[in-house]
């Protein structure tokens, strides 16, 4: 019997000491796990660098440019400029030289032709007085008249046609050319069997004359016009 309850009170005590003991070996159990495990860390972020960062488009990288560069670009931009000055100018130059060399030709036709109108202008009193002693060497040499005679009138017409001449006054084709209405003016047609002869020059009335290209009186003559031979088929 006394064996029996020191038996329970042996027991008794060993829960009651395993009771006090379990709340301390808990916390010691806890307090070496969390000495064991290391506590948990958000994963850290990685910044990534520019060069492996794709997703925002291209990289821009910033050149300083150099400032001898930046000067000799200004300075090529202001020879240009100067360039383009010196062509403009060029050009109205060149245009005013070829202005003043077509007003210089143009002036020089305009005193020549006045000129040729003023010489022109100055013989014109001598045309008639030509045409009379053109007219009496023909009647001297078709009647009485001597050689003398003959002779003296040929060499004053001479004298007259040569001083036409020093004038730049020339006769236009007569007797035998074919009619130009632009250098004749046709008096009269007479009938002529010559085919060859048909719109040709047959006489002479009064001769004409031009200074150059300028015509300063037309000729005044008979032209031929054709007609086929009585009598022939």
């Amino acid at each position: 019997m006394t064996d029996e309850v020191i038996d329970n009170e042996a027991a008794n005590a060993a829960e009651e000491t395993a009771e006090d003991s379990s709340p301390a070996t808990e916390e010691a159990t806890a307090a070496t796990e969390d000495h064991a495990a290391p506590p948990e860390s958000e994963p850290e972020e990685v910044e990534a660098s520019p060069e492996e960062d794709d997703s925002e488009g291209p990289r821009i990288e910033i050149i300083e440019e150099d400032p001898a560069q930046q000067e000799i670009d200004r300075l090529e931009g202001v020879v240009a400029e100067l360039q383009g000055r010196l062509r403009a100018v060029s050009a109205a130059y060149q245009k005013q030289q070829s202005e003043v060399a077509a007003t210089r030709d143009r002036l020089k036709r305009q005193a020549a032709v006045q000129e040729e109108l003023r010489r022109g202008e100055v013989v014109s009193g001598l045309f008639e007085p030509v045409e009379n002693l053109r007219r009496s060497l023909d009647a001297a040499k078709k009647g009485a008249s001597n050689d003398d005679t003959v002779q003296g009138l040929e060499l004053v017409l001479k004298a007259f046609m040569d001083s036409f001449g020093k004038l730049g006054l020339e006769e236009v084709p007569g007797k035998g050319a074919a009619f130009d209405p632009n250098i004749h003016e046709a008096l009269t047609t007479i009938p002529v069997t010559d085919a060859a002869l048909d719109q040709a020059v047959i006489e002479v009335f009064a001769a004409g004359y031009r200074i150059g290209s300028r015509l300063i009186r037309p000729a005044k003559v008979i032209v031929g016009a054709y007609q086929e031979p009585v009598g022939e088929a």
